[in-house]
């Protein structure tokens, strides 16, 4: 019996040795790698994907200008909304952003606790949501495409709803000429 379970074991670890080591090539040295992937069917093109809408563009490019001239602080880089956004403050002031997201338009925005009101914005659709995150507060959303928005948002330490709506539409309108157009 021990010469049948060293049989399958002496011809198994020669036969398993000689696959292993055929895979293996003096010709060519360095480093193995993987071969580039194929194109066809399976692959996606880079057009396609929902991150592509807004290209390079960048949320703090879009807020740095308007801010900047009212005394705000220097834009920082937020990914609240997505991962495309741009926050600052003004101490006693309040505080801005604006986000680009590529995987929601402007019909999937929360209302949050204000109500929606349909508006543009340039020639694009938008709509303005006074109240959102509560008294003095709001945001403007622009559609990029149907899928795809921009969203700038005032929050106010005080003042009203109105006034933030201003802000933000102030900042939408200066940013809506750089966003991509869609379909």
């Amino acid at each position: 019996m021990i010469a049948k379970s060293r049989l399958p074991l002496s011809v198994t670890l020669p036969t398993a040795l000689v696959l292993v080591l055929s895979g293996c090539s003096s010709e060519k040295p360095g480093n193995a790698t993987s071969a580039p992937p194929q194109s066809g069917a399976s692959s996606t093109s880079k057009s396609t994907t929902p991150a592509d809408v807004f290209g390079d563009l960048k949320a703090c490019d879009l807020l740095e200008p308007t801010t900047s001239a009212k005394g705000f602080d220097p834009p920082v880089v937020e990914t609240y909304e997505s991962d495309n956004g741009c926050a600052t403050r003004k101490q006693g002031f309040g505080s801005v952003s604006i986000y680009l997201v590529a995987e929601a338009g402007i019909e999937q925005l929360s209302a949050g606790q204000g109500t929606k009101v349909p508006t543009k914005v340039g020639e694009r659709e938008a709509v303005e949501i006074p109240g959102d995150a509560g008294k003095q507060a709001c945001t403007v959303a622009i559609a990029a495409t149907a899928n795809s928005r921009m969203t700038a948002s005032t929050s106010l330490n005080k003042g009203t709803n109105a006034e933030a709506c201003a802000l933000s539409r102030e900042i939408a309108t200066a940013a809506e000429p750089k966003l991509p157009r869609g379909n």
